[in-house]
């Protein structure tokens, strides 16, 4: 198709990045707001030629993630002065915080039955379903609908994922086609042999799955399997948290809102070091570490 300026806030399909809303054109250019892009450095919106072959109109010109998305040129963007680390307690703080709201530590109840419970489980049933082999060996035979349904499931166990993030990967699995089982072949390659390259080929068969526009490659969606898997060497990376915990931490992520192997393997290591810090107070994993992360978020 060929864009106009009267097809300003049309919907269109791109052969790659979805569906997409018209907000300006330019000639020769049209800028196109991707939901799909969200998370990518540069943004959702990209220029395109007007003529561009990958751009055809949507059959549907109504959609939740686009019709609020303002037409014209771009605002000037507010950004906020306040830091993480300006508001953060160092770590001893935080523990000292922590054992005050929780007298049985690790093993206080409410404690547990807040946040360790389903987490917990949720590592149980990652084991059930494929741990010992039986995951590769599902991969092997294509059961693509029966690792869909038990990922599927798995993802919405516990609070990890936002309800935004539950919907679209809820979506894509129940397609129950290989690209569930893309996901969880590169996650079990990645969980014996974690690196820079196993990363990337996870990384990348979450962002291929089909979630008909929804945001399924962020950090959490991309890293639960690996934390349910070994909980014991990885953990999900909530960026809110995660940054919150390295600035207590003094701590430098290299954090990127991509996901991506540097800023992984850095918050891993300051995991295991918050994990050596909250060890002799009763944490047994990143399990633990997590649910500290999460219990002392609001400690501001």
């Amino acid at each position: 198709m060929i864009l106009k300026p009267e097809d300003v806030g049309v919907l269109v399909e791109h052969t790659v990045w979805k569906r997409g809303k018209v907000i300006e054109i330019v000639s020769p250019y049209a800028i196109i707001h991707f939901p799909t892009l969200a998370d990518s450095p540069q943004g959702p919106q990209r220029k395109l030629r007007e003529d561009a072959p990958q751009l055809t109109k949507s059959n549907v010109q109504s959609d939740p993630d686009l019709d609020g998305v303002e037409t014209g040129p771009a605002k000037p963007r507010k950004t906020s002065k306040r830091k993480v680390k300006d508001v953060a307690h160092p770590i001893e703080e935080t523990i000292a915080w922590f054992e005050q709201t929780y007298p049985g530590k690790f093993e206080d109840e409410k404690f547990v039955t807040a946040d360790i419970t389903t987490k917990r489980a949720a590592h149980e049933v990652f084991k059930a379903n494929f741990g010992e082999g039986r995951g590769a060996a599902m991969v092997s035979e294509g059961k693509h609908a029966e690792i869909a349904t038990a990922l599927d499931g798995i993802y919405r166990s516990t609070n990890i994922l936002s309800p935004f993030e539950v919907k679209a990967v809820h979506k894509a699995f129940v397609k129950g086609d290989e690209s569930a089982t893309k996901v969880l072949h590169t996650t079990l390659a990645f969980a014996n042999n974690p690196g820079m390259g196993s990363f990337k080929a996870m990384a990348e068969a979450v962002s291929q799955l089909p979630a008909d526009g929804g945001k399924v490659f962020t950090w959490p969606i991309v890293t639960l399997l690996p934390f349910f898997a070994d909980p014991k060497r990885f953990l999900a990376l909530k960026p809110t948290n995660t940054e919150l915990m390295a600035a207590r931490m003094s701590y430098d992520l290299k954090y990127d809102s991509t996901p991506n192997w540097e800023t992984y393997d850095a918050t891993l290591r300051m995991a295991q070091q918050l994990l050596a810090k909250l060890a002799p107070h009763g944490a047994k994993d990143m399990i633990d570490v997590q649910a500290f992360m999460w219990a002392t978020r609001d400690l501001t």
